[in-house]
């Protein structure tokens, strides 16, 4: 939050003597702590009042002299100081459904990363995590709204001049890469506005400079941890912070690459190391594929292990169509103001030795097993069908985007497995 644009403000209720409800205007207010110096976390001020305790506010607060003071607390619960220097910017990865990937790259270009998730009017985050949550719960009860809440929620967090990356945007073959920026009231990048035109969805939207937008051919001449950290399961979710440093250092350098236009095109002796590549791990399938099924599931368990995955099961299935090859599990790093900090992830998976194509049984057996089993609200979990297949029938990729499975075909399993060292 800016001071100039806290300076618009006003107090507009009072508790008692050391708590009162400051108003933003357009429809966001913080509790004001006026003991402790702090606002609280912005949200509409309907979600406040109705806590009740209230009274009209007379006077005695010396705002000009308070606002420099004060500390405004965040999402995530840290405290920012309004007069705070500029820091580092932060690093974003959004992933954004193919379905509609040529439409939601022109709203990039006109400022707007859209996100979905955002089906019902009541889901704006500006509401805060409980309203949130029940307006969730009552427009559907086919994901975890808290975990959506946890996810999403992040966007909250985004700051003006931080870097955002989308993977696989404006196609397959590229990457986008921008900056967020305030929305016009200057309250944050973050909003809710009108779904997209035909869609009753993608009403959560970062602001961006239209500027910044850069696209980047994932063969261009760039750092590799980019293309490796894009790639990795850590970052399947619908809003990730990337905590890497290596990966913020290589996409600051993209944002002020003077040759943009070079980076749109795959460069030649990328391309060509990348055919060699390709023909590598097209070897590394046909060979895979050789391997009778439970021999191969051990090659993924045993790659999984590899990389610091605990595994917990192997082949669960429940009798009516649910069927679980592998339950691992592994602690990944937290985004929060207190460090170290981290949160444990359950993966199931699904592992098909096919050719060809692969079609959306096996998401339909990921989402029989794993959302009949009594989880924990909140829990964070992680769905993955790998197959030895070259690719995945239009159906399943529908599927597995509406119940989040993280689809991985055979070469990109390979490039997985040889990269590891394995």
């Amino acid at each position: 939050m800016i001071k100039d644009q806290l300076t618009k403000g006003e107090i507009i209720a009072k508790r008692d003597e050391v708590t009162y409800l400051f108003s933003y205007g357009n429809n966001q207010a913080s509790i004001l702590h006026l003991e402790a110096r702090v606002l609280s976390t912005p949200m509409h001020p309907d979600a406040f009042l109705k806590m009740g305790y209230w009274e009209d506010y007379t006077g005695g607060v010396d705002l000009v002299a308070v606002i420099p003071t004060l500390r405004l607390e965040t999402e995530s619960g840290e405290l920012v100081a309004i007069n705070k220097p500029n820091t580092a910017p932060q690093c974003f990865v959004f992933r954004q459904s193919t379905n509609d990937q040529k439409t939601l790259f022109n709203e990039i270009e006109k400022g707007r990363l859209r996100q979905g998730w955002s089906f019902a009017e009541g889901l704006s985050l500006l509401s805060g995590k409980d309203q949130f949550i029940q307006a969730f719960e009552q427009a559907t009860a086919q994901w975890d709204a808290v975990k959506q809440w946890g996810t999403l929620s992040r966007m909250l967090n985004i700051k003006p001049g931080d870097y955002i990356v989308v993977p696989k945007q404006p196609d397959s073959k590229h990457f986008t890469i921008m900056q967020a920026k305030l929305r016009e009231d200057g309250l944050g990048c973050y909003d809710f506005i009108e779904p997209l035109k035909g869609r009753n969805d993608y009403r959560h939207v970062i602001h961006v400079d239209p500027d910044s937008v850069q696209v980047v051919h994932y063969e261009a001449m760039y750092p590799a941890v980019i293309k490796r950290l894009l790639k990795s399961i850590a970052y399947s979710s619908p809003v990730n912070v990337v905590r890497q440093k290596g990966f913020k250092e290589a996409i600051h350098t993209l944002m002020i690459e003077s040759e943009k236009t070079e980076l749109k095109q795959a460069h030649p002796l990328q391309a060509k190391m990348k055919e060699v590549e390709k023909r590598l791990y097209h070897e590394w399938v046909e060979e895979a594929r050789n391997l009778t099924p439970s021999d191969f599931e051990k090659v993924v368990k045993s790659f999984m292990e590899a990389n610091g995955f605990t595994i917990k099961r192997a082949n669960q299935y429940d009798r009516l169509g649910g069927d679980i090859d592998l339950k691992c599990s592994k602690e990944v790093p937290l985004h929060t103001p207190f460090e170290p900090s981290m949160m444990e992830v359950t993966y199931y998976i699904q592992v098909k030795k096919h050719k060809g194509i692969t079609g959306a049984t096996g998401v339909k057996q990921l989402n029989q097993m794993v959302d009949h089993l009594p989880l924990e609200n909140g829990k964070h979990v992680q769905k993955i069908l790998l197959s030895l297949a070259d690719d995945f029938s239009e159906d399943c990729k529908v599927l597995a985007e509406e119940s989040e499975v993280l689809l991985i075909d055979g070469v990109t399993f390979a490039e997985m497995y040889v990269k590891s060292g394995e």
